[in-house]
Formats: C-alpha cells, structure tokens, sequence
C-alpha cells in the first residue's frame, strides 16, 4: 500500500470522530445559551421598566423647562382674576406677547410680594407692547393707550381688574410713557396692591424675561379655568 493510500485511510479514520463531537459541542453551547437567557428575562422586564420611567422622567422635565410651567401665585397683586395659592400652567410654545395676556416673568430686580425673595417668578398682566404709549388719570383711576403706530389714546376697558387704578407708585405721575423697544408695560390686575412697571423697581420688562404666558388655573378643582 502506498504512502499516500495510508494518509487517505488515516484521514478518514479521524473524520467519525470529529463528526460525532460536532453535535456534543453545539447542544452544550446551546444550552448554556438557554440558561443565560433564562436567568436574564427577570431582570430584563426590571430595566425595561426602568428605562421607560427615566425616559418619561426626562420628557417631562424638557417639557417643564421648554414648553410647561407649573407657578403657584404667591400674594394679592392679581387679584381678583389670581387668588394667593392658586396654580396655574404657562407655556412659551411659539409665544409672542399680546396685550391682555398673563405672563409669567423673571423678576431678579423685584422682590415676590408674599416672600420677600429676589429672582422667584411673579405674574402681571401686558398691559403696552413697544411703541405703545400709555398713559394715567390716577384722580379718575383710568388707563389710556396709544397703540404703536396711531395717533388717538384710547380709554382701556378693563373688567379684570379689582379696582380703580389710583397709585402712582415711583415710577408714572400721569405723564405719558412710550415703551421701548424689546420690552412690554406690565401692571396687576390689583392695581393698588401691586408692585409692577409703574415702579422703578421692575419698570418696562424685557420680552426675554418673559417665561411664557399663563393660559389656565389649574388648582383649586373648583376655581379651574382658563385665562
């Protein structure tokens, strides 16, 4: 028998054997690969879980800082549209300022009038937009405003508003104020009880101080509505 038959009896001596440990080989990783995922399917339901809460989680907290806010009232100065304590939601969704609108604004130069603090969120109401001219009759308690653009003052029906407006504050003795450019005049519908842009102490606010605008009073169940 030649060299090269005896290789060839040789190499299919071997070939049974390794065939017959191929199938050994593939059940065994099998099933270690079963056991590994039988023991991972309790923990998987667990971090599923997790994650859905986290990602809900972080939804909110984008959507609180970018699109919602949730302010409590603190004090009197929007009275009797506001009470003290009530909760409402403001959004600055695609927000321009309108006259009439509630805003939420950034307040670092007046202290909240319930608090005492410095830089906490206070609510007023737009009362002028930039070009606008207001001006005061405080003897009469009225409000007047030329709109940018026009020529005539016109009287401001205000039915929101507590009462007359006859404080002067620091800042307005009936003259008349055009408001700037970027920024809005804004008052609380408590007129003789709020501290607002008749004062030095907040005066015209910047429209980038504006947080967004309040659009309805979610808490107390009973006062809910919208603004």
């Amino acid at each position: 028998m030649s060299d090269n038959e005896n290789l060839e009896e040789k190499s299919g001596a071997e070939n049974p054997k390794q065939a017959d440990h191929r199938p050994l080989i593939e059940k065994a990783a099998e099933a270690a690969s079963d056991i590994e995922k039988a023991s991972y399917k309790p923990f998987a339901g667990a971090l599923d879980w997790a994650g859905s809460l986290v990602y809900a989680v972080l939804v909110m907290l984008l959507l609180n800082l970018f699109v919602f806010r949730s302010i409590t009232v603190d004090g009197e100065s929007m009275m009797n549209t506001l009470q003290n304590n009530d909760r409402v939601l403001s959004t600055n969704l695609f927000y321009t300022p309108s006259r009439g609108d509630i805003v939420v604004l950034e307040a670092d130069r007046i202290p909240n009038q319930a608090t005492g603090n410095y830089g906490e969120p206070i609510i007023k109401r737009v009362i002028a937009l930039e070009g606008d001219t207001i001006k005061f009759d405080f003897e009469n308690g009225q409000v007047f405003l030329k709109k940018a653009g026009e020529t005539e003052f016109e009287l401001l029906d205000e039915d929101y508003i507590a009462a007359p407006t006859v404080a002067k504050l620091d800042r307005h003795t009936g003259e008349e104020h055009v408001v700037p450019e970027h920024c809005v005049f804004v008052m609380g519908d408590n007129r003789n009880r709020s501290l607002d842009s008749r004062s030095l102490m907040l005066g015209d606010v910047d429209t980038d101080l504006i947080m967004g605008r309040a659009f309805v009073r979610l808490f107390p169940i009973k006062n809910f509505t919208w603004l």
